[in-house]
């Protein structure tokens, strides 16, 4: 449940069907209270500074009632998750009755009217009659959590007049993940709620729901905490979750329990019916005064524009507003305007109210017009160029152009294998290594304490204090022309991690394109237990010894009639650990350039990195004839020593390495019939 930010503070809510039927953890946010609580604090304090104004104020009933208009992006793949509007009205209902209360309603319990109500937009951001709803038939619908500026980037109102609500097919394949929300004061294009289709509304898909899921999350949205947050702690009002009249919780409830006190410093039973615990939905009706006080704070601080009466008009959610039949309106996206020549663009159509059909016309493209929603063009000329959408319902007829919309640009042909990086250099990024930090916080960077996979360095970005949870971080390799290489390519690495909380894990993800970006392929990921090589620690973890590191082997065969290669190793912060990446080479998996990991013969290189003289130090088991190649990375051997028989026991051969340029070179030794290699980089 988190989506944290460094200096903008986004925070996922999460809820899982799955972990509450097993008592686990599903939300993040309270791991975000452990790790770091100096980002939320900068919007805790104004939310503070609004209750201490207004308390008195805001507690009595307020007659000031505040909208919320709302605007529901559905971003479906054509099946059932492409759901009714009935179904989107439901989950509009289902809010209304919680937040207000509303007798004779689920919503009806012993809680307070929060005074806040939520209204399907009437008018879109250019004051266009609209139902409030947009609809995309987008691969995003299968959402990855890292992927949420993407699905921002797809469709996006403004959100100081608009609550974003998303509904997708699932979240992270399905993992259980219902939903997750937005903190107060997180970056603008990143603002809303993410819910899945079966738990959006009361009908539909969402049958078997209650709406609560929504509710929860928009709760979040308004600035509210977990009633459990930090557990008991010591005081019922500036502990826990900051709320004096919701009793102390120790850990989450789930299910619809009996009486529960689980914390002892005070008498008050959990208070298992309030939304903003883990129990299932039939059981929740609860906002507290306490609870609505925030909510209202943060109305009147970090969210003061959406309810003020010139954007309720605005956005025709004023009750003098009279709804009509709503012309079509055009609009449309790719998420790719910059392609190579030669590649292919898909269009995805947003137009709103139930558009009937479509006319796209394409300058440069292939084809040239298309009457289908979500038109894929191929365009194969340089130059800039213009897409026009033309769309009809029941109502009307709208267009749109947009002029030098697609850019068009030669493919560049990448550079030949074999690659090899092991961050040894002081320069960093290195050997064409670029990265991409898309927040500007917290990134790669070369690391020099840990005990690297081998040389002195290796690359690392620091989990533990990155606080925009779900934020990817990529090391975006040079890109690569595969077709010259003779033989299968493997992309080979070394990684080492650890948790700082069983409950929490990064992940580690390689993308693969061989379309100048457009397309993406996942050819690699790893999570939680096999992703970690070292013990959960609270403190920063660092690699003591080679031996913990683990190795990655992907085959990249796929792609071997490409000339533009591009691969990312891709970093998704979970505010767990620091992960360290070394020894990245693209070459045939067998090329006789495989490590020692430790064997009966304790082959050991000194000092590495070296400068004048290398050590190679080995114990022979038996008698046995031993010859020493010398290679550069592309397995050119550039010195080679005659068979030499060697006894029983501890061996030592020096080599001069003066004449060697700076770089990495692998020492083959023959033992016997048997071949071993280590890596050995040399600087000056």
């Amino acid at each position: 449940m988190k989506i944290k930010t460094k200096p903008t503070l986004l925070i996922l809510f999460f809820l899982s069907s799955i972990l509450r039927s097993q008592n686990l953890e599903p939300c993040y946010f309270d791991k975000y209270q452990r790790t770091n609580s100096t980002q939320i604090n900068k919007a805790e304090l104004e939310i503070q500074s609004g209750i201490n104004k207004a308390e008195q104020k805001i507690l009595s009933h307020n007659p000031n009632l505040k909208i919320i208009p709302v605007v529901v992006h559905v971003i479906h793949d054509g099946g059932t998750n492409n759901i009714s509007d009935a179904q989107i009205q439901t989950q509009i209902d289902v809010i209304n009755e919680d937040f207000r209360k509303k007798f004779g309603t689920n919503g009806f319990g012993a809680g307070v009217d929060t005074d806040i109500e939520f209204c399907l937009a009437k008018k879109d951001p250019n004051g266009k009659c609209t139902n409030g709803i947009v609809r995309i038939n987008s691969p995003l619908s299968n959402h990855q959590t890292y992927q949420r500026s993407l699905l921002k980037n797809l469709s996006y109102w403004d959100n100081t007049r608009y609550l974003n609500m998303y509904v997708v097919k699932n979240i992270n394949n399905g993992g259980g993940i219902l939903g997750y929300s937005s903190f107060p004061g997180g970056p603008a294009n990143e603002d809303g709620i993410v819910v899945r289709h079966d738990y959006f509304g009361k009908i539909g898909t969402a049958a078997s729901s209650l709406g609560r899921t929504t509710t929860h999350e928009i709760g979040h949205w308004f600035g509210l905490y977990h009633t459990f947050n930090n557990g008991c702690g010591t005081d019922t009002c500036s502990g826990g979750d900051l709320v004096c009249d919701t009793p102390p919780v120790a850990n989450p409830n789930f299910g619809c329990p009996g009486t529960v006190n689980s914390c002892t410093i005070d008498s008050k039973p959990d208070q298992i019916l309030n939304y903003m615990d883990y129990t299932n939905d039939n059981c929740k009706n609860i906002f507290t005064a306490g609870q609505k006080l925030r909510m209202q704070s943060t109305l009147t601080t970090i969210r003061d524009t959406i309810w003020k009466a010139w954007n309720i008009d605005s956005t025709g959610c004023d009750s003098g507003y009279i709804s009509s039949n709503c012309k079509v309106i055009a609009d449309f996206v790719t998420l790719t305007p910059t392609i190579c020549a030669g590649n292919n663009i898909t269009f995805y159509n947003k137009s709103q109210n139930n558009p009937t059909n479509y006319q796209w016309f394409f300058q440069g493209g292939t084809p040239s017009v298309s009457s289908v929603a979500n038109p894929t063009v191929t365009y194969s000329s340089l130059g800039s160029f213009q897409v026009k959408l033309i769309t009809t319902n029941f109502y009307g007829t709208d267009s749109l152009v947009i002029n030098n919309y697609i850019s068009v640009t030669t493919p560049p042909v990448g550079q030949p294998l074999p690659y090899s990086e092991n961050f040894e250099g002081f320069t960093f990024p290195p050997n064409g290594i670029t990265i991409d930090n898309p927040d500007g916080g917290i990134t790669w960077e070369r690391d020099t304490i840990a005990v690297p996979y081998q040389g002195v360095a290796s690359a690392k970005i620091n989990n533990l204090i990155n606080t925009n949870y779900g934020q990817s971080d990529a090391l975006i390799l040079p890109r690569f022309n595969f077709t010259t290489f003779s033989g299968t390519p493997y992309l080979s690495f070394k990684w080492a991690y650890a948790k700082s909380d069983v409950n929490y894990s990064d992940e580690l993800i390689v993308l693969v394109s061989s379309n100048c970006g457009v397309t993406w392929s996942q050819v690699f990921y790893k999570t939680g237990t096999s992703l970690t090589t070292g013990s959960t620690q609270t403190t920063p973890y660092i690699p003591t010894s080679a031996t913990v590191w683990k190795a990655a082997n992907i085959s990249l065969a796929s792609y071997t009639n490409s000339s533009n290669v591009q691969i990312k190793i891709v970093n998704v912060t979970d505010g767990g650990n620091n992960l360290y990446v070394d020894n990245i080479n693209i070459n045939a998996l067998t090329v006789g350039i495989e490590e020692v990991t430790g064997s009966a013969l304790s082959l050991n290189l000194f000092p590495n990195p070296a400068t004048n003289v290398l050590t190679i130090e080995y114990n022979l088991l038996k008698p046995e004839s031993i010859s020493i190649s010398i290679m550069d990375v592309s397995g050119k051997v550039i010195e080679m020593s005659d068979n030499v028989k060697k006894g029983i026991g501890q061996q030592t051969t020096t080599v001069n390495t003066t004449h060697y340029t700076n770089g990495i070179y692998f020492i083959k030794m023959k033992i016997g019939e048997e071949y071993f290699t280590k890596k050995i980089v040399i600087i000056k």
